[in-house]
């Protein structure tokens, strides 16, 4: 019969298998499925198969390492040992007797969490662009006036502050209506805090102009909660442009690239809202120079306009007058003229009529000749009339009957 072994000696015997199976040290990948510090740092490691976790392992960084080793690690990564980071790390197996087994962590390659959150960086990118997202925050026209800003922040945080600050004492007087979307910056939860605040810009999307994300007062470290699909996501989605103000001079995050605009600082966020109002105001004040002084220029030409044609006209007017003050003339010539033809005329058909009244019957019957008639027909010769005949003598007054006697013929007749 097998010896029985209380659970002491069970776990001594494990524990001198183990320690002579491995190294006093060996390289491990794996993600951290928690991290917490208390003086010591104490970590879950998982090795997940896509989504499922196929290995899980306890881990401690001991105090006297920890410091030193998180110090590197984020100086070189830009970010803490937190939830989702995948690490290279140099560990030795312990197994205690009474707390079992555990990998006690001795260095961290901070150059392969590089790597991984490039990685990680980058497969986020692509499939944004792959379902055609990416750049559809950017596609949105920015509004001419920003003045509706709803802002996704920290209250406490230095950088929502900082953009309070300079939005209301702007040198300009601006009026902004701003409203807080709180969420948390950073940490575990940061990522769905974050996402909720964009859903809720989403419902008041009709009463906001634009949407600033900003941090500020947060270390470099706490980018890595901006590298999420589900933040890129809301973003590409919100129907009104968003301004990135979380990023870090050197590194760009995932919210940086989709957002329709980007600054370093909460403070250059500020600015460039205030620009964008100042830019319009001097686009309106310019509009409203060009309009005075345009009508000026248009009124002083036409008024030049308008007296050229006043003088043209005035000495068109004038030589016109000339004109029919020539013709005027020379019409009162003619009709001079004329009227010394007429009466010429009329002196001539005067004397006429006189020479016409002269040889009237009438007026020669006044000058003592008459007239005499033989049976109605005027007797001009003896030989109109025989012996015995009655002749009608006509007299300016009055009328003759006489009898012929004796008649006389000249040689002439």
């Amino acid at each position: 019969m097998t010896d029985v072994l209380s659970l002491y000696e069970l776990n001594r015997l494990i524990r001198s298998v183990l320690e002579a199976s491995f190294p006093d040290t060996f390289l491990v990948t794996a993600e951290i499925a928690s991290c917490d510090v208390k003086n010591h740092c104490y970590l879950t490691l998982v090795d997940k198969d896509k989504e499922t976790i196929r290995a899980e392992m306890k881990a401690v960084i001991w105090a006297d390492k920890y410091k030193k080793l998180a110090s590197v690690f984020r100086e070189a990564t830009g970010a803490d040992l937190a939830k989702g980071i995948k690490i290279l790390f140099e560990a030795s197996i312990s197994f205690h007797e009474r707390y079992g087994l555990k990998l006690n962590i001795v260095n961290i390659d901070p150059s392969y969490t590089i790597g991984e959150l490039a990685v990680r960086r980058k497969e986020i990118l692509e499939r944004l662009v792959k379902e055609g997202i990416k750049d559809r925050n950017k596609e949105l026209e920015f509004p001419l006036v920003p003045q509706k800003i709803g802002i996704i922040s920290s209250a406490t945080a230095a950088g929502y502050e900082d953009l309070m600050t300079h939005l209301i004492n702007n040198s300009y007087g601006y009026k902004f209506t701003c409203k807080l979307y709180e969420a948390l910056m950073q940490g575990d939860r940061s990522e769905q805090s974050v996402v909720s605040a964009f859903d809720k810009c989403m419902t008041d999307a009709s009463d906001l102009d634009v949407v600033v994300i900003v941090r500020g007062g947060g270390g470099q470290a706490d980018l890595q909660c901006f590298d999420s699909y589900e933040i890129a996501k809301a973003i590409a989605f919100l129907p009104v442009p968003v301004i990135s103000g979380i990023g870090h001079e050197r590194d760009i995050t995932v919210v940086d690239e989709v957002s329709n605009m980007r600054a370093k600082t909460p403070t250059a966020v500020a600015d460039l809202i205030i620009t964008r109002v100042k830019d319009f105001e001097d686009r309106l004040d310019l509009l409203k120079y060009n309009l005075v002084h345009g009508t000026q220029r248009l009124t002083s030409d036409e008024r030049e306009r308008i007296s050229a044609l006043a003088k043209n006209l005035e000495a068109a007017v004038r030589k016109e007058q000339l004109d029919n003050a020539y013709r005027l003339s020379v019409f009162i010539k003619g009709l001079k003229y004329s009227l010394k033809l007429i009466q010429s005329e009329k002196e001539r058909l005067r004397s006429r009529e006189n020479n016409v009244n002269h040889l009237n019957p009438a007026n020669v019957l006044k000058r003592g000749y008459s007239i005499t008639y033989n049976n109605g027909k005027a007797v001009k010769s003896a030989s109109d009339a025989e012996a015995g005949d009655t002749l009608r003598t006509v007299l300016h007054k009055g009328e003759l009957m006489s009898k012929v006697e004796k008649k006389k013929t000249s040689k002439t007749n």
